[in-house]
């Protein structure tokens, strides 16, 4: 029997399919759902197109709390069409092999195999490969996974899946890191990681290559980093590796400074300059507004009228507050500003109804009046005190 000189693999983690958590309005749920089917549908492609012989998923394929049945029957079929793919599954912090898992609500084609408690493995001679891998049978990782592990050495390529972290200064609760030199000590080819929300870059311990593909989608605004697949080659005398950017919409920050009512032209003509209309239309923007206090709060509403004619999605935060008396200004959305109990105050509907005085007189004699009239305005409101005329 001729034995394959290296294996082609296809690494993914973190769909938590039927999660609702999305940063966004409800409205966008829905959508965020959708594109997550269509990258998952982007991933079955990939292992035709480029003919993967190994599809590994390194935990998170399900949100326990929340997956539906026909959502899991749905990811089973569509292995099931993956012809000449074997594929390996480990269980994740999200979606652990507990009596009630997500795993047990569908029969696994015969191309899938899920890793239980404890390290096990799988031989496939056709490729001389070992494939080793455990998972979460609890909510709480109860012990280190590489603790003492070391491979044989008997000729074969030996791999390794996990849904761990590798020792950082920030290490998340309720994980038990695996050590640099752990990694190194273990004699294996290649360890597929899952656990981290973005892509990881492609690490090495010893001789031992690691990496962590990250989630397939970002999540909310925390996710900075790209988002996709790992495409990889292992052999025993080279390796080659290709992160494939599959993430249908990013989350993106921006910080706006005003020091001006002149600063809304200049800014908002650069945030234009800065983006495409593609852009604007599929992702996701989180502005925060900083400034003189007054000015903020005084274009607040400028602002977003832009932000509604120019992007799907817009979240705008004003950082700045001179009282603790005076609201920090949050939208749900373009659709309107809200306190943070979901009325508004006092200064926020002053401001509101200088609107379009402030607007009207732009560039004319009455502009500095009017601003004068809304800074005495918002210091009375701020400080409970009327304005000493003398």
């Amino acid at each position: 029997m001729i034995m394959a000189s290296c294996v082609r693999f296809l690494q993914c983690a973190g769909f938590r399919f039927d999660s609702p958590s999305w940063d966004g309005p409800e409205t966008w749920t829905a959508l965020r759902n959708k594109d997550l089917w269509q990258t998952f549908e982007a991933v079955l492609s990939l292992c035709r197109s480029e003919k993967i012989e190994f599809l590994f998923i390194t935990g998170d394929l399900f949100e326990q709390e929340y997956v539906r049945k026909e959502t899991v029957e749905r990811v089973a079929r569509s292995f099931a069409q993956l012809e000449g793919a074997r594929i390996f599954i480990t269980p994740g912090r999200r979606d652990p092999l507990i009596l009630t898992s997500a795993y047990r609500l569908a029969v696994w084609p015969k191309n899938v195999h899920i890793f239980s408690s404890g390290v096990s493995s799988i031989k496939i001679p056709s490729h001389n490969l070992i494939v080793f891998g455990e998972g979460w049978t609890t909510y709480h990782q109860e012990g280190p996974f590489l603790n003492g592990f070391q491979t044989t050495s008997d000729g074969t390529l030996q791999l390794m899946l996990l849904h761990a972290e590798v020792d950082s200064e920030k290490n998340t609760e309720g994980f038990i890191p695996i050590r640099q030199e752990e990694i190194a000590s273990s004699g294996l080819a290649y360890l597929a990681l899952g656990k981290r929300e973005v892509w990881s870059g492609i690490q090495q311990a010893g001789e031992t290559f690691w990496a962590d593909c990250g989630a397939p989608e970002a999540r909310g605004f925390q996710d900075n980093g790209p988002h996709g697949v790992l495409l990889g080659e292992i052999g025993k005398e080279s390796s080659r590796f290709e992160f494939r950017e599959l993430g249908q919409r990013s989350y993106i920050d921006k910080d706006l400074t005003f020091q001006s009512q002149a600063d809304f032209e200049n800014v908002s003509a650069n945030l234009l300059a800065e983006t495409n209309l593609e852009d604007r239309q599929n992702n996701l923007f989180r502005f925060k507004l900083s400034g003189t206090l007054f000015e903020v709060e005084g274009m607040l509403q400028t602002v977003k009228n832009l932000l509604e004619t120019q992007f799907r999605f817009a979240e705008v935060l004003s950082l700045e507050r001179k009282s603790p008396s005076q609201s920090q200004f949050e939208s749900r959305g373009v659709s309107g500003v809200k306190h943070s109990e979901g009325y508004p105050t006092l200064a926020q509907i002053f401001v509101h109804k200088l609107q379009k005085n402030l607007v009207d007189v732009k560039g004319s004699e009455n502009s500095q009046y009017w601003e004068l009239v809304q800074k005495i305005g918002l210091t009375a409101l701020g400080q409970g005190r009327g304005f000493d005329e003398d």
